[in-house]
């Protein structure tokens, strides 16, 4: 025995003590003999025993039965029925008390101590089940899915908190209804009801998972649900109900949609975004039934974008876009594929619409754009060149189609903009176009096998009493398969037209470092900066910065032995941009030199947010100064100014002597041209073959 605590209820005394005696023989500990019904309740109260041993029939107020009741009810202590009288009608009253068991006078040992083991263990076994039972309830009570169980008829038996939220109904309410008169399920696509699959008989089934669905709750909202249905099955696998298990999805699907659609579209405009409407078009192009029709795309660039841009900032030109967004929307017809493509390219994929009749709605959509555009005290005259291009028959090149597009848009641009141009295989200047798109398979190929080839040419200090160093220029040439060079001037209309020049840019780089490398390690190093330089599109790259401080990290190139070259255009298109590059590359000692300095009227203006070492002037004003008076003062202004911002000034185009004692009577710093020196391959300055 494991030392219980029993309390004794009999009203005749021997009796009582000799139980007693024989329970304490076995191990089991008497807390208390009383010998009243009243005595018994406050005993169980004061005590706590773990069984009760009571006479059914006692003197005073309340007999055993109710006795035990009470202590049953408030204490939840189990009770076994001591009693000599067996008949039916005390046996009724005594069930009432759901007494553990029966023992009948005069006590058998054997029956009465089997009589305590067998309540005690199922007493004991009791309080498990209630503890679990509990835990259970607790548990699904804090779950965040809501549970629905109904019985074998289908009538629901238990909700828990979340289920009652979902549903707008009480646990209470929905004890006599059955599961689909609560959960009822309507498909999200076509907003038909579907039917709870009945309950299986014999079935060993995984549950049924259901998404995609929605319920109506009472109150008429629509909650978004995933989850399971599953039988409930006992050991011989006949079913005993059913379990529903769901959760509310409606934010998440919600959220789901929202990002889906922002994936798809542009946050600006709402129209597609680019890799969207590359899906579309890519589904026209590849899809034979749509191939039967033919379609037109419009490709829309809007004229003087940039300057709104620049003089008023993103916030006018994101207003801009958004009103020619639009108009997009309002001219074209509905099913159209609208995208926005790039910065202030958008497109239009018109299904089973010819090339004339697509002119016809871009030039009612050219007409609608044209508009004086007011953004505080600026107004500006915006426009839009347009360009159209069939997609039918045999076309399936998606990037055929779009840089076909582009070209015509361009062609637009290029006779003054404010016009739809359509494309024509006989024009001669789609032709031209055609040609630079074979450039670039040819430059790629070239890049590939490695057939790109420097050359150089000296930078030279006119004026060697000021101690200055001389440069050399690093140039780009391209040989062919057959050994003959091409000059850049043929190809890198057609790289930059391409996006193909950071390639390019970043061979140059390397191949430069490379080269300054081996000359600082040979027996000859003249200590020359080797000027190198850096297109538009490499001006824009972000990454090109942390590139170049690798290089230099690679090839052990001290920033002092490197001056970049970037065009007065370049600087002034990406004037933000390209200040920040030139100062990030400062800081690793590298110098900078503006380009074709003096091509532009807003030159002067923008010079000073500019920190570069060198002025270029531009070599279409240099080579006449001998000559043409004007040229001569041009020249004097922009060399003067340079010096007061504190540049040196290089003179581009030297072609004589006369030129070279003009610069030098202007102070210029350095000249350049082919009186000094013409190019010549950078192999040959390596070997020591010369400035």
């Amino acid at each position: 025995m494991s030392g219980e605590t029993i309390l004794i209820v009999e009203d005749e005394k021997i009796i009582g003590l000799d139980l007693q005696r024989r329970l304490e023989k076995f191990g089991y500990r008497v807390a208390e003999l009383t010998d009243s019904g009243e005595a018994a309740v406050e005993a169980a109260q004061k005590c706590r025993p773990d069984i009760v041993l009571m006479d059914i029939l006692l003197g005073g107020g309340i007999d055993g039965i109710d006795a035990a009741k009470t202590i049953r009810s408030r204490f939840n202590i189990p009770v076994i029925f001591l009693t000599a009288y067996a008949d039916e009608t005390t046996l009724s009253r005594a069930k009432e008390a759901e007494p553990f068991g029966y023992v009948l006078k005069p006590y058998k040992e054997r029956e009465l101590f089997t009589t305590i083991d067998i309540a005690l263990y199922k007493h004991s076994m009791d309080k498990k089940l209630l503890r679990q039972e509990r835990w259970f309830s607790a548990i699904l009570q804090s779950a965040g899915d809501g549970i629905i169980a109904t019985d074998r008829s289908g009538v629901i038996r238990f909700m828990n908190t979340v289920a009652e939220i979902l549903t707008g109904r009480k646990e209470e309410e929905c004890r006599e209804l059955t599961l689909s008169e609560v959960f009822n399920l309507h498909d999200d696509g076509t907003e038909m009801p579907l039917e709870i699959p009945a309950r299986q008989k014999d079935t060993a089934e995984g549950p049924l998972f259901f998404e995609k669905v929605h319920i109506l709750n009472r109150r008429g909202a629509k909650i978004h649900i995933e989850g399971s249905l599953s039988e409930i099955l006992d050991n011989d696998k006949n079913n005993l109900g059913q379990v529903a298990a769901f959760r509310d999805v409606t934010d998440i699907r919600r959220m789901t949609e929202t990002i889906n659609y922002q994936t798809r579209h542009d946050p600006l405009t709402g129209l597609m975004n680019r890799e969207e409407f590359l899906q579309k078009m890519s589904g026209v192009l590849t899809d034979p039934l749509q191939r039967k029709h033919p379609h037109s795309l419009v490709y829309l660039d809007i004229d003087r974008f940039r300057m709104v841009n620049d003089l008023c900032g993103h916030q006018a030109g994101d207003e801009l876009l958004r009103q020619i967004a639009e108009d997009i929307r309002v001219r074209f017809p509905s099913g159209s594929v609208l995208g926005r493509l790039g910065g202030d390219e958008f497109g239009i994929l018109l299904y089973r619409t010819t090339t004339s009749d697509a002119a016809n709605l871009a030039l009612d959509l050219k007409d609608l754009i044209q508009r004086n555009f007011l953004w505080q005290k600026n107004s500006f005259r915006i426009s839009a060149s347009i360009g159209i291009v069939p997609v039918e028959g045999d076309v399936r090149e998606l990037y055929n189609v779009l840089v076909t597009a582009d070209d015509a848009c361009c062609l637009a641009k290029e006779e003054g903009g404010n016009r739809v141009k359509v494309y024509e295989t006989t024009d001669h200047r789609f032709v031209k176009l055609r040609g630079d798109m074979q450039w670039i398979y040819r430059l790629t190929r070239a890049l590939e096998e490695n057939r790109f080839r420097l050359y150089y040419q000296p930078i030279q200090a006119l004026h060697p009493e000021r101690g200055m160093p001389d440069q050399i220029e690093i140039l780009l040439r391209l040989e062919e398969p057959d050994g003959s060079i091409i000059s850049p001037a043929t190809f890198i209309p057609a790289a930059e037209r391409y996006n193909f020049m950071p390639a390019v840019d970043r061979w140059v780089l390397r191949e430069a470092m490379d080269s300054c490398r081996r000359c600082m390690a040979g027996g000859r190093d003249p200590g020359h900066v080797f000027c190198i330089n850096l297109s538009s599109s490499s001006l824009a790259d972000e990454s090109l910065s942390e590139y170049i401080t690798g290089l230099f990290s690679e090839y052990d190139v001290p920033g002092g032995r490197i001056c970049f070259e970037i065009t007065e255009t370049a600087a002034i298109v990406n004037l933000s941009r390209a200040a920040g590059f030139i100062r990030g590359l400062k800081k690793a000692g590298a110098a900078f030199a503006l380009d074709d300095f003096g091509n532009g009227f807003s030159s002067f203006a923008h010079l000073k947010h500019l920190p570069v070492d060198f002025l270029k002037i531009d070599g279409s004003y240099v080579k006449g100064i001998a000559e043409d008076g004007i040229d001569a003062v041009l020249v004097e202004a922009v060399n003067s100014i340079g010096h007061a911002m504190g540049m040196k000034t290089i003179a581009e185009f030297v072609q004589s002597r006369a030129i070279i004692e003009k610069l030098k009577q202007m102070g210029v710093d350095y000249g350049q041209g082919y009186e000094i020196a013409e190019p010549a391959p950078l192999s040959v300055y390596l070997s020591g073959g010369g400035v």
